[in-house]
């Protein structure tokens, strides 16, 4: 399943047309995080970008897409310059500084590495001594982020830190499942790594409204939970899964 993605700039800003009267939420988001978001010949899509547009159309809100890297995701949503942002799990922090709505999915957190690696993985421990890659301001596991058995070697995406295993810069990165596959599919390079069986979690996913825009959050909570009892949401997966 090969398919071709365009990347847009974190300057990039893709606004749906919309009338001249209508409520507009600016929504944030990582530019290039397929399957879930990603820009495709000039228009904002994937998986979880779906989920947060049908949300919003439920409302009656239009999104005006603010696509940045994940660090830009969270001070924008964290200083409050956004209506809306994701896609975050939950913790502390999270709670504190924003409203979480879902989950909308589950995805599983794992590690990849170069298909010749003898490395494998049953706990933390056998991650002693690597050197592992990672994107910048990510959270993976509580486990994980704490951890000093290993380093862990910031990149400022995943495409980054794809290439510096294939370099052998890195001994594994951490990822999402579904945003490794794709990485190696679409560079053509399924048969240069492989991904460990037991992943480091299962994560669900929440999308985030500031803390100060409380009425927002309970018209976006709304909007979830019409959507996800209907089976709209569940459907958005699945179509993307196939």
């Amino acid at each position: 399943m090969v398919v071709m993605l365009a990347a847009a700039s974190a300057a990039t800003l893709v606004v749906t047309a919309v009338p001249a009267r209508a409520e507009n939420w600016t929504v944030a988001s990582e530019d290039f995080f397929p399957p879930y978001n990603f820009t495709l010949r000039g228009k904002r899509t994937g998986m979880d970008t779906e989920i947060v547009e049908a949300l919003l159309k439920e409302i009656g809100v239009y999104p005006v897409h603010r696509p940045m890297t994940w660090p830009e995701v969270v001070r924008a949503h964290d200083k409050n310059e956004v209506d809306v942002a994701f896609q975050f799990f939950t913790s502390p922090r999270r709670l504190e500084r924003g409203h979480l709505i879902g989950p909308y999915r589950v995805g599983a957190t794992v590690l990849m590495v170069r298909s010749d690696s003898t490395i494998g993985y049953t706990g933390i421990e056998d991650l002693r001594g690597l050197r592992i890659g990672v994107v910048e301001g990510f959270e993976y596991t509580p486990e994980f982020d704490r951890s000093e058995l290993f380093e862990k070697v910031d990149s400022s995406s995943n495409v980054v830190s794809f290439r510096r295993l294939l370099l052998g810069r890195v001994d594994a990165i951490a990822g999402d499942l579904q945003v490794l596959t794709y990485l190696a599919e679409n560079e053509g390079r399924t048969g240069s790594v492989k991904i460990l069986p037991k992943p480091l979690a299962m994560v669900p996913r929440y999308i985030s409204v500031p803390k100060p825009r409380t009425e927002n959050a309970e018209r976006l909570r709304a909007a979830y939970e019409k959507l996800k009892t209907d089976g709209t949401i569940d459907a958005i997966v699945r179509n993307w899964e196939r």
